[in-house]
């Protein structure tokens, strides 16, 4: 593999940031969804034997505490912050934690934002783009994986999904958003590596020209387990969601 051929590498961290319990629900969409993100990752770096780190933090609690804010910055690689849309844009949770750490330079990091809405036309595009101008305008080189806004909604459906449930396609992407960390986190501009990686990963940022998922089938063996512990996790009082927060707490 890629990664085992080349020469060892000091370990480079990916770091996850939540800056949104849901302002309606108790189940932490958003929260659950770096979840999502953080759990393909760890999979990935192990089955890819990377030279990565990968941390979640919850900012949540840290939200009049600035100092303390501001140390969740230095050190990562790649910088990824998720929130939830509140009406229509981004929630005062994010902008609260964006505004406590908006003198702080992000130069020479690459940064991402993942997004929960309860809809699809509920203004996650705002709050989406919202976080990345914000972190471009901190020095950061944003990304995304392909054309795809890292939004994932979890209600206003018609086919019967249950409020608050993930499925098998945004556990692919949230996996798609995973890769492209990896490769910003390790060719870190070198293009050549870049496109090396992506290969390495079975994957194109490219994904809609003829390597999108053709069915729910092909993405159960991968997806179904993850998706099952992070829908479980909904319930603030079930053990999936106990299990969870145990985990989360012990990358730190």
């Amino acid at each position: 593999m890629l990664a085992q051929a080349q020469a060892p590498q000091a370990r480079r961290e990916i770091r996850l940031i939540s800056a949104a319990p849901s302002p309606y629900t108790l189940r932490r969409d958003s929260y659950r969804a770096g979840a999502g993100i953080l759990l393909n990752l760890r999979r990935l770096i192990e089955e890819q034997k990377l030279p990565l780190d990968a941390t979640y933090y919850d900012a949540a609690p840290l939200l009049n505490q600035p100092e303390k804010l501001k140390k969740l910055l230095p050190g990562a690689t790649v910088l990824m912050v998720g929130t939830s849309v509140w009406a229509q844009g981004p929630s005062s949770i994010s902008r609260t934690f964006f505004e406590a750490i908006d003198n702080e330079s992000l130069a020479g990091i690459a940064a991402s934002t993942w997004v929960t809405s309860g809809g699809a036309h509920t203004g996650a595009s705002l709050a989406y783009e919202s976080n990345l101008a914000t972190l471009r305008s901190m020095g950061a080189a944003v990304f995304s994986f392909g054309q795809k806004q890292a939004v994932f909604t979890t209600d206003e459906r018609i086919n019967g999904e249950k409020p608050g449930n993930f499925t098998l396609l945004d556990l692919w992407f949230m996996e798609g958003l995973a890769k492209a960390a990896i490769v910003n986190a390790m060719a870190l501009g070198n293009s050549k590596q870049a496109n090396e990686l992506w290969q390495q990963l079975n994957a194109k940022p490219a994904y809609y020209l003829g390597n999108f998922p053709k069915s729910e089938q092909e993405l159960a063996p991968r997806f179904s387990q993850m998706r099952e512990q992070l829908n479980a996790a909904a319930n603030p009082k079930s053990k999936a969601r106990q299990e969870l927060d145990a985990l989360l707490l012990n990358l730190h």
